[in-house]
């Protein structure tokens, strides 16, 4: 099992680091408008996918060793991670209506870029769903002890 692992690690790992430069390789053709697509942020992203990635694949041991519940530290953590999947969509559905005018299109990074994008909005939409069952579970329950 762990050379699975550490072989998807090595396929993702090239991935992103090869869309980083992508993006950075679109930065330098004008082609965006940066009030509509943040490539500085898509970079970042792209970092914190690089750093988020090696910290599972360093610390997975660990953390199936000490389960331990968080609480109020894992909901901060969630709502960030949902703030930035959803800065992320927007970004790369920004991307993808800029990019028909550019001269980069044609490269196969636009598509794991779009992939990514995608899993973003997803996640976002998700997270968005748990924070609303959350409330009205919560609303209930503070009706019913009313």
């Amino acid at each position: 099992m762990c050379a699975y692992v550490f072989l998807v690690y090595v396929i993702l790992m090239y991935l992103y680091i090869h869309t980083f430069y992508y993006l950075k390789k679109a930065e330098l053709t004008g082609c965006f408008n940066p009030r509509k697509v943040n490539l500085k942020f898509m970079e970042f992203f792209q970092l914190l996918e690089i750093i988020a990635l090696t910290m599972t694949i360093m610390f997975l041991p660990y953390f199936v060793k000490n389960k331990k519940k968080t609480g109020s530290v894992a909901l901060i953590v969630s709502l960030v991670v949902l703030a930035i999947n959803m800065f992320m969509a927007l970004n790369v559905y920004n991307f993808y209506s800029e990019l028909k005018y550019c001269s980069i299109m044609s490269t196969w990074n636009k598509w794991w870029l779009y992939t990514e994008g995608i899993m973003a909005a997803i996640s976002s939409v998700r997270g968005l769903l748990s924070i609303a069952l959350f409330l009205l579970v919560l609303f209930k329950i503070i009706k019913i002890k009313k």
